[in-house]
């Protein structure tokens, strides 16, 4: 399928009721959608030589995905405020009203508000962004005290190559048994892959949210050329 360029007239969408909410959804939508294809990248390499860095270029595009998704939550709030808004969104495919549904169980109320704050609020708060001490002793004596305490550190020709994987496994137990509470009992990586999914569906949902109603309300208010 081609692309289609479209023109945007700023000093139109600059009196458009509801254009600061769409363009933030724009927004979310444009780092959402390189976030996601690049951790796609990290699940296809071939090279054994940086096989090394695999688990930590995934591990690195999930927390910028549960940033992305975590903020981008706000603008869905607003819209839902706006009865203007609300009213476009039942003029959209049933595709992007249930995708909407879907995102509004995890605004405030919701159905799943509690489980969208444990797997991707608290990413975004503790770990997405920020690297928070406390997080880190924590797993540091949590690794300290398994039947396998080791890590390792590759050092390679460039800052490319070069991988402190200690540090991936200290980000990936604070992210899996503190924030998501997988017991140390359970298969760490088939729940991880679980909830991983989980949060990956939900920002699938976003992108096919905004990716029509963006257009529909800048079409609808003439705000292209």
């Amino acid at each position: 399928m081609r692309t289609q360029t479209l023109f945007i007239n700023f000093e139109k969408l600059a009196r458009t009721k509801g254009a600061i909410d769409i363009s933030r959804v724009a927004m979310v939508c444009n780092d959402l959608a390189i976030a996601n294809s690049s951790m796609r990248n990290y699940t296809i390499i071939t090279s054994g030589s940086l096989d090394h860095i695999r688990r930590g270029g995934l591990l690195y595009f999930v927390r910028m995905s549960c940033g992305h998704l975590n903020e981008g939550m706000d603008a869905l709030e607003q819209i839902r405020k706006s009865s203007e808004l609300i009213g476009m969104i039942g003029r959209c495919s049933s595709k992007a009203q249930t995708a909407f549904h879907d995102l509004g169980k995890c605004l405030r109320g919701g159905t799943e508000n509690k489980r969208f704050q444990k797997y991707v609020g608290w990413i975004r708060n503790r770990i997405a962004f920020h690297y928070v001490a406390d997080d880190v002793l924590w797993a540091i004596e949590n690794r300290a005290k398994r039947q396998f305490r080791t890590s390792s550190v590759t050092a390679g020709p460039d800052i490319h190559s070069t991988r402190f994987e200690f540090g991936d496994v200290l980000l990936d137990t604070i992210v899996c048994r503190r924030f998501w509470n997988i017991s140390a009992g359970a298969d760490v990586q088939r729940e991880a892959n679980r909830i991983g999914d989980w949060c990956f569906q939900k920002s699938l949902r976003y992108l096919e949210f905004g990716g029509e109603f963006v257009p529909r309300f800048l079409c609808e208010h003439d705000v292209i050329v």
